[in-house]
This record gives C-alpha cells, structure tokens and sequence, in this order.
C-alpha cells in the first residue's frame, strides 16, 4: 500500500479515527485487499476512508477535480480538460443532491470523510511529494461529484446526438436513421424474447450506393498509413442464472464492467464486517460501502444502460425568448467561472438557459444547451446504499429501481437461487426522445425523472438466464421510448453469453468463470464470406503490395488463413486483423460515397447493405475489391508477415499522472502485454479498454465466488501493490473473493489526544 502502511508485512499500525465507536481493526492479506472488522456500520466505513486515502486518496483527488474544472490547480497540463468541464456545472449538481439526502446517508458520507481526512492528517503522501501539491480534506459532496464523473464518463448522448445530428444534415432522414442503427440480426434481449423490428433499408440508399463511382484503380496498392483504425464499441458484461442451471441449485451472478485502462484500476477490493451486516466486492474510491458484489443474501451486477439521457436544444444566439414545449423561456444569461493553475488563472464565459449550460455550438455556429438527466432535481443520490443492505431479491430490485445515479442494467441472484433484472438510475420522463438536437421550440416536455414504479423488472424468467451487455434490453414502447432505442451497443455479446449459458445446467462458478474469456466473434464470422469474395475479386491482378511481394501471393495466404479460422480472436490469430481493416476501409468507402462522416454509419448497417446488394454493381464491384486492397497492405507488416490480433492489441495500462511523475513516470504503467479478445467477442478487450473486474458470484457461497481485478489495490507505482494483482487478470485466472490470510494489520482506535499519525 502507499504511504504508512508500506511497512514490514508482520506490522500492526495503529490509527486514531474520530468518531470511532470502539476499536476496529483491517487486516490486509499478501495482496493488499483488506478484510474491515469493527463494532457498526459508520466504524466500518470510517475504516474503508481511511484505506481509500492511503492507497488511492490521489485517484480520489483527480475524479472530483475533473468533475469540479480544479485539476489543472495541481496538473497544470489539464487546463483544456478543465475549460470543458466548466461548462457542466458538476459541482452545483452536487451540492444541490447533497442538501437533499435522507440523514442516514448523510452519516454515512460523513463517517467515510472522517476517515479519510485522518489518514491526510497523518504522514504525507508520497504522490503529493512528487506533484510538489498538498491534498485537501475530503467533502461529502466530494462523494456525489465521483458519482456524477462516473456518469459523464458512461454517458454517450452528446457525442451520438452531434454525430447523428451533422448525418442527418448531410442524408435523408430515413436514410439517417438506417445508417445510425445498433441493432441487428445478432440482437438479445435480456430475458431471451423477440426484439424489436429493424429499421428497413431504403431503397432510394440502395440505389444510391449502387450507383456511385469510386475515384482511382481499384488494383493500386493500398496505402496502409490511411487504413482506418478498428471499431472499438465500449461495453460490458453481466448475466445471471439461477439455481435450476447450477449443479445444487446456488444462484450466481457474473459480471465484468468494461472501462478504460488505467492503473491502479478503477476498483478498490474490499470486504466489510460488522455485527448486522457483511460486504464483499469492489469499491470505487470516493464512495463508501461496494459498488458491486454481495452481502451474503444477495449479489448484484452492472452493465451500463447506454440510454438516451440528455437534450441538445438549439438556442438562438440573440437574446429572443421563445417558448418551448414545456413553457420555459430559451434565453441564454452568461457568467464567468476562473480555472488554472494559481500562477495561470484564467476566465472561462458560461453560458446557461433554462435548458442548462451551453456545451457548445454546431458547425453552422448555432449554439446547443445540454439538458441531463442527472442534472434534474434529485438526479443523482446514494441510494445505491440500499442495495448494499438489501436481504431477498425483491428487496434488491427495489432498491436499485430507486437508485438516482447512471443508468444501468441490474442483474440480482438471492441465497434462494432466484435471479431478477431491472433498470437503475435516473432516466428522463419526455415526451420523446431526441436522436439529433433539436430547435428550443421543438424540444421535448420533460416531467422530471422516471419512477421506481415506471421502470420494468424480470423476475424468474422461465430459462433460468438473464444476460445483458449493453444491447437493448427490452422493446422500447411505454415510458422507455423515451429513453431506449437508440444508444445501446450491437446485441453480439449478449447472444453470445446466451447460448453459452443455455447449453447447460450443472454450472460452477470457475466455470462460468471460463465463460467471460470467450473469444469467438459471431459478428467477424459474418464478415467472412464478404471479405472472401472481395479477395476473389483480386484475383489475377499483377499489381504489387507496398511491401514489394506479389499480390498474388498475399492474395492466396489470405484467404487460406480466413478459410482456417475459427472464429476465435486469440493473440496469435490473423484473419480477424484482416477482417477489421477490410470492415473499416468499406465503411469509409461507403462514408465517402455518401458524404457523410465514417464514425457516423454502424457496423451492422454496412454489413446489412452488403448483404442486400447486387455485388457486380458499380459501387460495390470496385468499393469491395478497394477495401480488401487496403486491407491486406494494413494487414501485413514491413517485411511481410501477417500481423496477428497481439500485434495489434498490445495492453496500455498506465497511471493517469505519469507524465507529472518524473522520473517516477517509468514505473506507472503496467507491462504491453498482448492480449486476445475482440470488442464483439464477450472478452471485450483493446489495447486501452477492457474488463475492470471479474466477477462470479453466488450469495449464499462466497467462498467459492471469483474476483479478478487488474494492476493492484495501491496507487502508488513504487509500491509492490500497484501491479500485485495484475497476472492472474492478463492470464484470465479466477482469484478469490474474499481476502486471504493476513499478511499485516491495522488498528483504528478512538481518537484521543494524542497524535493522530500511525503507530508501529
């Protein structure tokens, strides 16, 4: 660990922590992962703080000064993060959710500071050494601002709203709404019924593409410095099965939250006991109690809902009132906010409507303002603390239907070997949704926030699964057409866990385990057959690749490695780095036709075009052989060797102020490790996104639950604990839940007058 607790492993430390009821005491295992004893609740979490500040209180310190527009006050590097974050008014959303929690988690949060600020009281810590900074006491409303961070972070509306927005600018709109589609023939729900139709091709598009030239030879060499990059969807993983699909009848939940690396990740592993209650899983530092995992009689997971949760509504950019549907007036008032360094202040202009702030403006120079969810009265809460305490299923499915925060999909198994899912967060009660930004006259009613009441739930579904990645979770009708339909990722990994987890009744959890390691790309698979005919399209052409040898040549061993695949995405395996580049190039070819921006057209809308197509066209009899062209000159390295997936998917993991550390900065990053996995493969893995966790959990048998986290429980990159956790996650082997033997202790007494410092 950091700081004081970098001692002998057989020393007990001794810290005093006001507030404390009666002793308690942590005992740390070889890892680092603590196992928190004490007399209640609060002295529970006065200890849990008191961890967090020593092994993260950094990670902690940077969450909240983003969201606040401070971390250039102490990375003068982030000033540009810092004008945007502004902007969000993040800091008054806190403050406001703040005044307005029950008086229980309001102790709560105020035991947890306690704790924190007693470990700043004593030794220094050795990051804010090396950023020459002094760390400030931890705020209750620190605690909401990691929240919102979080939520910033999982959400996507503005980016999709803007892209699909300048689409439908360029295109018809009909066409628009095709092009941007997730969805597909691969769609799961979560309980395993009919999805929702597909939005049609039409057949104006069809023709169109059909029809369209493609400039230069289709035989000249490609130019692998302008291959496009390989689509990357972000998401995560969770499932449930209940006890008729276990060998005796225990429920289990698995789950792993896909985010962006960085080390120390984005989880601290803890466990908590105290007389009435008990907590195992992970914690997000900042924020007391778990996040995810079990109190014995329930465990829970999380996938990010990825709904529809903001407006971007155009405002005039004189200041002419105008009335809405929902009666407010869209006048922008402006006010000045300083950010920087203390030797660098500087103004920053804010403009906000009734709408909320003003993020920024469309090409054409009209401004939008951001309308979020989180930002409406009682938007964000802690009552994910209820679902730390729940004791049957029902009882968890209410507290996370009440639960202000991001949205996500909750997956819940009991002791009883039942299983449920339903919706957590703050999701908007509109009229209607709004894909692209919309006029300030035009912009959607807004009646606040959904209910618990209005949010769906699945209880005992009849297959006994219930898996969820990020796709649509259910058809989009009622109050969620509002909200779904539009954001969510490709159903790939959720059909995928699906027909894994039907194929059998005698689960474990190691084995359910092996399940989140699944490589096999369906989505790659139906790519295949199109990449092999626009390789047969190529054949007999003379013309040389960029390395020198024969294109005939690389032609034939292209097509043999992708008529020997397997459809698995391991590190040594070549066809998907084809099938990745030939998708992209396409995709851009189709954009260029189009004239519209590449990231803006879905994957599986490419896929469907092509497969409805007449291929001897004359788009697609030059736009498929052109792509295979640059596929296979991106594909192959200088001197003419195949890359393979680990070439390509090398790890970069690395502490997110390395490049303040100094010479420190070599130590903070974790090994380039390649790695197999796929962003349409259930092992969701890039070189910079992937698992934060794994988690196999059955409620009632904690000892035989699965926690793997990467990188290490310490901040600190000199410490032996930034990494000691790393090799079981790289390798994808099951580690323990639960804490294992101690290894070192540390006792939290009463504060008295005497020092506050850690005593040997």
């Amino acid at each position: 660990m950091t700081g004081v607790l970098a001692e002998e492993e057989t020393a007990r430390l001794e810290a005093a922590l006001p507030g404390l009821v009666a002793p308690a005491e942590a005992r740390l295992d070889a890892v680092d992962v603590p196992r928190i004893e004490a007399a209640n609740l609060l002295d529970a979490v006065r200890a849990e703080g008191w961890l967090h500040a020593d092994a993260r209180f950094l990670q902690m310190d940077l969450t909240r000064r983003e969201a606040s527009a401070r971390l250039s006050e102490i990375v003068p590097q982030a000033v540009a993060l810092d004008r945007r974050s502004a902007l969000l008014g993040l800091s008054e959303i806190a403050e406001r959710a703040l005044a307005a929690l029950p008086a229980a988690d309001r102790a709560i949060l105020d035991a947890y500071c306690e704790g924190v600020n007693a470990r700043l009281a004593g030794t220094p810590l050795a990051e804010y050494r090396l950023l020459r900074a002094t760390p400030e006491p931890w705020r209750p409303a620190d605690t909401l601002l990691v929240q919102l961070a979080m939520a910033r972070y999982l959400d996507g509306s503005v980016t999709l709203d803007l892209e699909r927005g300048a689409l439908a600018r360029a295109v018809p709109m009909d066409w628009a709404a095709f092009l941007a589609q997730r969805g597909g023939v691969l769609d799961q729900t979560i309980d395993g019924s009919a999805e929702a139709a597909a939005i049609p091709i039409p057949a104006a598009l069809l023709a169109k593409l059909a029809t369209s030239a493609i400039g230069g030879d289709a035989g000249a060499a490609g130019d692998s410095r302008n291959a496009p990059p390989v689509e990357t969807t972000p998401g995560s993983n969770a499932f449930a099965v209940a006890g008729s699909r276990t060998r005796d009848g225990r429920a289990v939940v698995g789950n792993d939250m896909h985010l962006s690396h960085s080390a120390p990740g984005f989880w601290y592993r803890v466990a908590l006991v105290w007389p009435e209650g008990f907590l195992a899983g992970v914690s997000l530092p900042g924020v007391p109690l778990v996040v995810q995992g079990t109190n014995g009689h329930v465990a829970w997971g999380f996938t990010n809902l990825t709904a529809d949760l903001a407006d971007l509504v155009l405002i005039d950019p004189a200041p002419v009132e105008r009335t809405p549907a929902d009666g407010v007036r869209a006048i922008a008032t402006e006010s000045i906010v300083e950010i920087g360094p203390p030797a660098a202040r500087e103004a920053v202009t804010i403009g906000t409507t009734p709408f909320g702030p003003i993020l920024g403006a469309l090409p054409d120079g009209t401004p939008y303002a951001w309308r979020w969810a989180l930002a409406e009265d009682a938007g964000v809460d802690c009552g994910l603390f209820r679902l730390c305490f729940a004791r049957t299923l029902d009882e968890a499915l209410d507290a996370a239907a009440g639960w202000r925060g991001p949205p996500q999909n909750v997956v819940v198994a009991d002791d009883l070997g039942r299983i449920g899912w339903t919706i957590a967060g703050s999701l908007p009660a509109r009229e209607r949704r709004t894909p692209v930004p919309v006029a300030a006259a035009e912009a959607p009613a807004w009646r606040g926030l959904l209910t618990a009441a209005e949010k769906p739930r699945i209880v005992d579904p009849p297959s006994g699964v219930l898996t969820t990645a990020n796709q649509l979770a259910l058809a989009a009708d009622g109050a969620l057409a509002s909200v779904l339909g539009g954001d969510e990722a490709p159903g790939d990994r959720a059909r995928r866990l699906r027909e894994l987890l039907e194929a059998r009744s005698d689960w474990t959890e190691a084995e359910l385990h092996a399940v989140m390691l699944d490589t096999t790309s369906a989505r790659l698979l139906r790519w295949r057959p199109i990449a092999e005919a626009a390789l047969a399209a190529l054949v007999g052409a003379s013309t040389a690749g960029a390395s020198g040898e024969s294109l005939g040549v690389r032609i034939a061993l292209e097509r043999t490695a992708l008529g020997d695949w397997d459809g698995r995405v391991e590190v040594e395996s070549h066809a998907p780095v084809f099938l990745d580049r030939f998708r992209g190039s396409l995709r851009s070819l189709i954009a260029e036709a189009l004239g519209v921006a590449t990231g803006a057209i879905a994957d599986d809308a490419i896929l469907r075009l092509v497969e409805a197509s007449d291929l001897q066209s004359r788009f697609w009899s030059t736009a498929l052989p052109r792509a295979a062209l640059v596929a296979l000159d991106a594909s192959f390295d200088a001197a003419g060797r195949p890359r393979t997936r680990g070439d390509e998917n090398a790890l970069v993991m690395r502490h997110p102020a390395a490049d303040a550390f100094g010479p420190a900065a070599r130590l903070a990053s974790m090994p380039p490790t390649p790695l197999p996995g796929h962003p349409t493969t259930v092992r969701v893995q890039t070189p910079n996104f992937g698992a934060s966790q794994r988690s196999v959990v059955s409620p009632a048998h904690v000892a035989d639950a699965i926690l793997v986290t990467p990188a290490g429980q310490s901040g600190l990159p000199a410490s032996p604990h930034f990494r000691s956790l790393h090799a079981p996650w790289v390798r994808g082997e099951p580690w323990p839940l639960l804490p294992g033997d101690p290894a070192r202790r540390v006792g939290f007494l009463p504060k008295s007058s005497e020092a506050d410092g850690p005593k040997p």
